[in-house]
This record gives C-alpha cells, sequence and structure tokens, in this order.
C-alpha cells in the first residue's frame, strides 16, 4: 500500500560567505559594496545580501546571499542570476575594465574565505 506523500515544506537557501579581510581594508570594502556591488546587485534584480559584522571567531564577515532558485543554481557556471550580476556590474561600473579592477581590488582584500550553502524553513 503506497503511502501518501508528505507535501515538503518551503525552504530559502542560501549561499553563505564568511570573509577574513586584509588588516586596513574594512573601510575600502565597505565602499567597493555601498558604490558597485550592492547597485549591481539591486540592477541585476537580486535581493541585497545580509552582512553581519562578526565579533568573535576567525572571521571579520558573513554575507548571507539569498539563492531564489535553490541549488539548482549551481548547475550552471553562467546561471541566469550570475550573468545578470555579470552585466549589471559592468554598467555600474562603466565597463569591463573597470569592473575587473574592482573585482580584482575585492580579491586582494581577502585574507581568507569560505563558502557553505545552508537553508531555513518557514
Amino acid at each position: 500500500m503506497a503511502q501518501a506523500a508528505e507535501k515538503e515544506e518551503a525552504r530559502t537557501t542560501y549561499r553563505i560567505e564568511y570573509l577574513k579581510l586584509k588588516p586596513g581594508t574594512q573601510q575600502r570594502w565597505i565602499e567597493l559594496g555601498e558604490k558597485y556591488f550592492g547597485p549591481a546587485t539591486k540592477e541585476a534584480g537580486l535581493d541585497q545580501p545580509k552582512i553581519v559584522w562578526l565579533t568573535t571567531g576567525r572571521w571579520d564577515i558573513m554575507m548571507m546571499f539569498k539563492m531564489p532558485r535553490g541549488m539548482a543554481m549551481l548547475d550552471s557556471h553562467n546561471s541566469p542570476e550570475q550573468t545578470a550580476f555579470r552585466k549589471a556590474m559592468v554598467k555600474v561600473a562603466g565597463s569591463e575594465e573597470a569592473a575587473k579592477k574592482i573585482y580584482d581590488e575585492d580579491q586582494a582584500m581577502t585574507a581568507d574565505s569560505m563558502v557553505v550553502y545552508g537553508h531555513t524553513h518557514p
């Protein structure tokens, strides 16, 4: 006798990134977020990440990025969301070269990082 499948509880999936910034780069990291990354995220139609400034442990920052299509967003190197963000970053930065410089500067400020994936239930 087959048992009726229970309705799966809705969930929200997040890409969670932990960052350790190099000394003296915190203010510039904030500036890049306010001037470029935040506006590009909005332009791409994506939710702004939740940013948590950590006061204990090895990490300085935890960012939680909502994944609107859940783990299916990992099925491609060129997901629609990532493609939209890259296009928006070029627009916000003014050119592909300027966007690359911003990405490079952001990466140069990072001493260490870690990414995990998780979800919440309502």
